[in-house]
C-alpha cells in the first residue's frame, strides 16, 4: 500500500466519523515465507475499522454493568492474510 493510498483511506474513515478510533495491528496477518531470511518488514494490504473486544486487568474480556461485552471502535491494519479476528467482508483495500 502507497502512503497516498493509505491517505485517501484514512481521510474517508475520518469523514465517516472514526477520528477518534484506537488504531491497532492485526499482527497474525503479516506473515511471509521470507521472513526465516530475515525480512521483518512486512507490507500494510488494508484498514478496516470495526468493534474490538476490550481485556480487563487480569487479561479476561472486559464485562459492562449489563453484562455485554466491552468493545471499543478500532482502526486495524492488516497484512497479505487478511483480518484475522473480524469477518472481512465490507473491509476497504
Amino acid at each position: 500500500m502507497t502512503l497516498n493510498r493509505l491517505h485517501r483511506i484514512l481521510g474517508g474513515l475520518i469523514a465517516q466519523g472514526h477520528g477518534r478510533a484506537t488504531v491497532a495491528v492485526d499482527k497474525q496477518s503479516f506473515r511471509d515465507n521470507r521472513e526465516s531470511d530475515g525480512c521483518v518488514i512486512l507490507n500494510v494490504t488494508g484498514v478496516e475499522v470495526y468493534p474490538v473486544p476490550m481485556a480487563d486487568d487480569d487479561g479476561g474480556l472486559a464485562i459492562n454493568k449489563d453484562g455485554t461485552e466491552r468493545l471499543r471502535q478500532t482502526c486495524v491494519f492488516y497484512g497479505s492474510c487478511g483480518l484475522t479476528a473480524n469477518d472481512t467482508e465490507g473491509k476497504q483495500t
